[in-house]
């Protein structure tokens, strides 16, 4: 749970754990529909987040998402929720992808011609309702009840699979080479994880959010 954060006036602090104004007044927006709550990354945020900031925010800039430098990173830690600017190899190909991925990374490996590979729960490939099943589910599996800096999540590809939701993540499960990154990553921390979880930050390429979010 996140504490609320307030001046000696009384007003809602940023405690976010960034910089970025778009999580701060999404966090006292929070505050201010629900004036009793005194902390947030509970069972009631995460769903009010959930259902308030589709209704509320229908299109967010990237470019709003990297302004803090404090959040970028050269590497990814697994378990770690990471934003970032991608290339597909195969885009000519791909029915469809993701230019801005937003990823629970949890492996990686080097594939046979030396590249680096990463892999991955890309959470913009789940429509909303499915995202919050699955992300519910993911909590469940951090290393420790508080959101702290080192909060991250225990998962494996056996992990996901086990899980009774295991088709969404059979989903949304991507690879990305590291040489077709084309940014720093954005490193979320975990108390703003459930803020960031439902911002419209994908960037869909040659398809559509439809057709991404199409599970088989």
């Amino acid at each position: 749970m996140t504490q609320k954060k307030t001046n000696a006036e009384g007003e809602v602090q940023n405690n976010t754990g960034t910089e970025l104004d778009i999580l701060a007044n999404i966090e006292r927006s929070y505050y201010k529909a629900n004036p009793n709550a005194q902390k947030r990354n509970t069972a009631r945020s995460l769903k009010w987040f959930s259902k308030f900031i589709p209704k509320n925010y229908n299109r967010v800039r990237t470019a709003r998402m990297m302004r803090d430098r404090d959040m970028w990173a050269d590497s990814i830690r697994p378990g770690s929720l990471y934003m970032f600017e991608y290339k597909a190899k195969h885009r000519d190909t791909l029915p469809v992808w993701d230019a801005f991925p937003l990823v629970f990374f949890f492996d990686t490996f080097t594939a046979k011609d030396g590249s680096k590979m990463l892999l991955g729960i890309n959470m913009h490939y789940l429509p909303p309702s499915l995202r919050y099943t699955a992300f519910t589910s993911l909590l469940k599996l951090r290393n420790q009840k508080r959101y702290r800096e080192n909060t991250r999540l225990k998962i494996s590809w056996g992990v996901l699979k086990s899980l009774a939701n295991s088709k969404f993540f059979e989903h949304s499960v991507k690879m990305y080479r590291m040489d077709h990154v084309q940014s720093k990553f954005i490193q979320v921390p975990p108390r703003s994880w459930e803020l960031v979880m439902w911002l419209p930050l994908a960037r869909w390429q040659k398809g559509s959010q439809s057709e991404a979010w199409k599970i088989k």
